[in-house]
């Protein structure tokens, strides 16, 4: 077997196994606290102090799911480019 092709496999498996679940996760993860952020805004609409609070996590959460989108569309073009490697 070919070392390059050796390297290739190793760094495909590492991606499949590692980065993938990895990277669900951390949607997984952002998109929950997002929704907790639209719960404890809609929970608090008459405390002023707690609905910014919710805010606040509607804010961090949006701006973590267009973070983690842009990895993924930046890692898509990549993927389009270097012929496959990086798939999520």
């Amino acid at each position: 077997m070919n070392s390059s092709v050796y390297g290739d496999t190793i760094l495909q498996k590492v991606v499949e196994e590692v980065f993938n679940p990895l990277y669900q996760l951390m949607v997984g993860v952002a998109v929950i606290y997002f929704f907790y952020g639209v719960f404890m805004f809609i929970v608090n609409l008459h405390d002023p102090d707690k609905k910014n609070l919710g805010k606040g996590h509607l804010l961090y959460g949006t701006i973590g799911l267009f973070i983690i989108f842009s990895v993924g569309g930046i890692l898509g073009m990549f993927n389009s480019i270097f012929g496959g490697v990086f798939q999520l």
